[in-house]
């Protein structure tokens, strides 16, 4: 087995044995270090403010998930909230490998992914959803 392979494995089954059964979320700053154009374009949408009316402290629960980001409520819908916690694949040398991101847990979001949070017909929410396409998809989202 390749060496840094084998030793996320060993990691992996570290956290496995300890009761830690999802990858810890890093947040967009941490994101942002390697991704600052898609970091620039999502602080510009309504994701990025997307738990701003919300007092994430109090807020009824079934908000958060999709008004804030992972276990500790990173406000607003930040870039785990799509891609999967970054805990494990967030290193440059797992990233610059798409397969090995896959493999360690970089989602593709789809538009089943979208659609956890948009057409929920929540009063005051969308109630339709058309997901964007090529350019726009990147434009709106990110």
């Amino acid at each position: 087995m390749h060496d840094s392979r084998a030793r996320w494995v060993v990691l992996l089954s570290c956290f496995f044995s300890l009761g830690v059964s999802e990858a810890p979320f890093i947040g967009a700053e941490r994101c942002q270090l390697c991704h600052r154009s898609i970091y620039a374009l999502w602080k510009a949408t309504p994701h990025s403010r997307a738990s701003a009316s919300l007092d994430i402290e109090n807020e009824t629960p079934s908000c958060l998930p999709c008004h804030a980001t992972g276990p500790a409520n990173l406000p607003g819908v930040q870039c785990e909230a799509c891609h999967g916690a970054g805990g494990y694949y967030w290193p440059a040398e797992i990233m610059i490998d798409a397969a090995k991101g896959r493999e360690a847990g970089l989602v593709t979001p789809d538009e089943g992914t979208c659609r956890r949070c948009h057409g929920s017909g929540l009063p005051g929410h969308a109630d339709r959803f058309e997901m964007p396409q090529g350019a726009e998809r990147r434009l709106t989202v990110h």
